[in-house]
């Protein structure tokens, strides 16, 4: 260590260092750059650009990555789909173009039910999305690093059709 190191940067290069004996080609061979790429991919696309990556790739790696991304954004999806149709049957006015217009799509004791658990799930929904930026940067690094990182609280989807 130089003396303008400090301990804690001479960790985490020991940290990077140690966790493959590997380097080059060869650790190309035990981690692929898609399988650490599949992460932000997947801010980018949405579940779109995971679901082609686990379809074309025979790397175990980059495919274990793909769906654990997959299951996520699939996750996400299917909470907001969730969460916003409720959220407008439960909602008894819209405005438009300034005015409110009456819209009760369903009776008077459903459509409060329906606008309390909608916003509720609406609420939800954004902190899976602020999550999905977190998740994002920790599973690329957990990748770069050679660790496989599920997303917490992610359903298996691709699971269930595997």
């Amino acid at each position: 260590m130089s003396a303008h190191e400090s301990p804690k940067i001479t960790a985490i290069h020991t940290a990077m260092t140690s966790t493959s004996s590997t380097s080059g080609p060869e650790l190309l061979d035990e981690r692929s750059l898609g399988g650490i790429f599949v992460h932000l991919l997947g801010l980018l696309t949405g579940f779109l650009g995971p679901a082609v990556v686990y379809v074309v790739s025979d790397h175990e790696y980059t495919r274990t990555n793909a769906r654990h991304a997959l299951n996520w954004h699939i996750t996400v999806f299917v909470l907001s789909i969730v969460a916003m149709v409720t959220f407008f049957l439960g909602a008894d006015e819209l405005t438009v173009g300034g005015e409110p217009v009456e819209l009760s799509l369903l009776p008077a004791p459903l459509d409060t039910v329906f606008g309390i658990v909608g916003m509720i799930l609406v609420v939800i929904m954004m902190i899976a999305l602020l999550l999905t930026f977190v998740y994002t940067i920790v599973a690329t690094l957990k990748a770069i690093f050679g660790s496989i990182w599920p997303y917490p609280g992610s359903v298996d989807f691709v699971g269930w059709f595997h």
